[in-house]
């Protein structure tokens, strides 16, 4: 799952990728978070401390006059700086949040057992034990940010879910990623007809085609120099 859908590892190599299977783990969109993080400004967050940090330096830009002006930056942050510039929700954010969602289950579970009628840490938490707090953690089950289930095996694990793409030619020099299947517990499904068009006809998987009349193959050899 570390090719993924990246267009990075593909970038110059677009010919050779075409037709490749690749895996990623699947995570839906959270659009509830990119409602609140893409509104989020100086002057409306405080109770982040390292945000005026982060802003001056997502901006290159200095907020004057702020306890945390960062005087390396020339130029004074106006109001028209936005987070929605150069914005992409990361792909794995709904599993950083079900993870968060799994430590809060866990300790709330926690409390509500060892603590019973009783606000906040009680003396049976404190200090918390970090064997009883993993033995409550492994027993959450709880419906994760995008509507699955969240629960864990005898090895901490979550239930596998994975995108099967496919990377081919969609126009003349467009090559792209596109869904072809998943996997997850209920097993494998796949659209072979998406992925091979062209049933009928034979695969071929040669290293090179075989030369033309009046062609000879030519070995290239690959050196690699280092220079002191």
């Amino acid at each position: 799952d570390g090719w993924a859908d990246r267009y990075d590892v593909t970038d110059g190599y677009v010919r050779e990728a075409a037709g490749g299977i690749t895996i990623k783990l699947q995570s839906a969109d959270v659009k509830w978070f990119d409602d609140y993080y893409l509104k989020l400004r100086p002057e409306n967050n405080h109770r982040n401390p390292w945000f005026p940090e982060f802003w001056q330096h997502r901006f290159h830009c200095r907020l004057k006059g702020h306890p945390q002006e960062n005087s390396k930056y020339n130029r004074t942050c106006s109001k028209r700086e936005s987070l929605r510039q150069q914005y992409a929700q990361d792909t794995k954010m709904g599993f950083v949040i079900n993870a968060i969602y799994s430590m809060a289950h866990g300790l709330h579970n926690m409390q509500q057992a060892l603590c019973p009628g009783y606000q906040g840490l009680c003396d049976a938490m404190r200090p918390i034990d970090g064997a009883k707090l993993l033995d409550f953690l492994m027993k959450t089950n709880f419906t994760g940010v995008s509507g699955e289930g969240i629960l864990f095996d005898e090895n901490g694990d979550s239930p596998g879910r994975y995108e099967i793409m496919n990377f081919k030619k969609m126009g003349k020099d467009y090559y792209d990623y596109i869904n072809v299947g998943s996997w997850d517990n209920g097993g494998l499904k796949i659209d072979d007809d998406e992925i091979w068009p062209n049933s009928d006809s034979i695969i071929k998987s040669v290293c090179s085609e075989p030369c033309d009349k009046g062609q000879i193959k030519v070995g290239w050899q690959i050196q690699s120099k280092y220079l002191l």
